[in-house]
């Protein structure tokens, strides 16, 4: 069965000035008996607010876009490094000073813990030129708030971007951080949690999705509270000032006898990509926005990494509760790749069932899975019409969670639309836009 371990987190990037660094072949000077080698890493110096030294202080690296609580390669963040992710945990010597490993070029959040105080600093690793960085601890301050916590969540955690803190609201959404450097935060709220799928060897893989929910800048000064911080939007219901009149006679319409066909938007993306979550297997990597296109305006953007041949990325859709597809006519969007010849890259579509076994669906006898069809794509826009009758049979072995249609069609809760392309590793993308539903009662976007 599938694990659910749902987390809504508020996650910040820092606003402060970026300090510059690259590598040079000068070493900087003695340590406590040791030089700092300046090829390749960044040394950095900690000090008190009354200018001695930080001895035994912690510090931490990590690269800006860093969310704790959004992957589970970032469970032991705080106790291991992962010099491939750019995170490193780092402490002083006895003078206050290290010298930071052999970074990636890009841009990093530095962070000193002391045992009371903290510092907080923006750098960008560049690759010619080595510099030295400079922190001094002040007083922490603290943030509280509340998220806005979307339906169908029990509640959320809260998190900074770039730095390692995560808390749990309570069930209203109130949250507190109460130690935090001084700094300038993009706070942001995501989902988060993770399933199992049943991979083309037949092995059982863990797999991480996330779905951002909004963001708001924060500061936070130095001894002074931050308070109100609220995060995410209500839904807003539009009411006419004025009712315009009925002017159709009363008789003239039998209500009862009229039936609109079924059909929803379920995105245009036209106000973004806040309501899809992302997912990858094992090896590969995502990043969805909503980009300009000519002709189509905002439309998705799904920019994708892999490692080797077997591995996928996706953007879902989760709906609040279970929908009845069994009347489905067909599923309609555009889609476009990156390469001229439709050989090499497809997109899927899949009708998904989330089983959260920590609530009453465990009770209702639905099975985790899926059922999904696939289309050939080139990089020019094509409609693509995903029915029934394009769905790949059941997998016996469940491979990839295909339990086929008639295993899920009456208890839909997701949608998924994978990118796909031939070759064992490399970059890929994938645009998206106008996703229409036809034949299915009762979904609204």
């Amino acid at each position: 069965m599938k694990k659910w371990v749902w987390h809504l987190t508020l996650a910040a990037a820092s606003a402060f000035s970026a300090l510059f660094v690259a590598c040079s072949s000068d070493s900087v000077g003695d340590t406590a008996g040791s030089s700092f080698e300046t090829e390749n890493s960044v040394a950095m110096t900690v000090r008190q607010a009354d200018g001695s030294p930080a001895a035994r202080t912690k510090v931490m690296v990590r690269p800006s876009h860093f969310l704790a609580g959004s992957s589970s390669r970032y469970v032991n963040s705080l106790e291991e490094s992962d010099s491939a992710a750019g995170i490193w945990n780092k402490e002083t010597d006895d003078q206050g000073r290290l010298s930071l490993p052999r970074m990636k070029a890009g841009e990093y959040l530095v962070e000193a813990r002391g045992s009371s105080d903290k510092a907080l600093d923006r750098i960008v690793v560049k690759d010619s030129v080595c510099d030295t960085l400079s922190m001094v601890l002040k007083k922490t301050t603290s943030m509280s708030g509340q998220v806005l916590i979307p339906e169908g969540n029990k509640s959320t955690y809260v998190g900074i971007r770039g730095l390692d803190y995560v808390v749990q609201t309570d069930s209203l959404g109130n949250f507190e951080f109460k130690s935090l450097p001084e700094g300038s935060f993009d706070a942001v709220g995501f989902i988060y949690y993770t399933s199992e799928y049943v991979n083309v060897n037949g092995q059982l893989e863990v797999y991480d999705n996330f779905q951002t929910i909004g963001f708001v800048p924060v500061t936070v000064v130095s001894e002074k509270s931050k308070d109100g911080v609220v995060i995410g939007t209500r839904p807003q219901v539009e009411t006419p000032d004025t009712l315009p009149a009925d002017t159709t006679a009363k008789d003239s319409v039998d209500e009862d006898t009229v039936e609109v066909y079924p059909y929803v938007l379920l995105d245009d993306f036209d106000d973004g990509t806040y309501r899809w979550y992302t997912s990858v297997s094992r090896n590969a990597t995502i990043e969805l926005d909503a980009v300009e296109e000519a002709k189509f305006g905002l439309v998705a953007h799904m920019s994708c990494h892999k490692d080797s041949n077997l591995v996928w990325s996706m953007m879902g859709h989760n709906f609040a509760e279970f929908h009845d597809f069994s009347e489905l006519d067909s599923v309609v969007f555009w889609a476009r790749g990156e390469n001229p010849d439709n050989d090499s890259m497809w997109v899927s579509f899949s009708f998904d069932v989330h089983v959260d076994n920590s609530t009453a669906d465990s009770v209702l006898g639905y099975e985790t899975g899926k059922a999904w069809g696939h289309k050939r794509i080139t990089d020019r826009w094509t409609r693509i019409v995903i029915t029934v009758d394009d769905l790949d049979p059941a997998s016996e072995s469940k491979i990839g969670g295909n339990v086929g249609w008639d295993a899920v069609k009456d208890h839909v809760n997701s949608l998924g639309i994978f990118a796909a392309r031939r070759g064992d590793e490399g970059e890929y993308e994938l645009w998206v836009d106008d996703v229409e539903i036809y034949g299915v009662k009762g979904l609204t976007p």
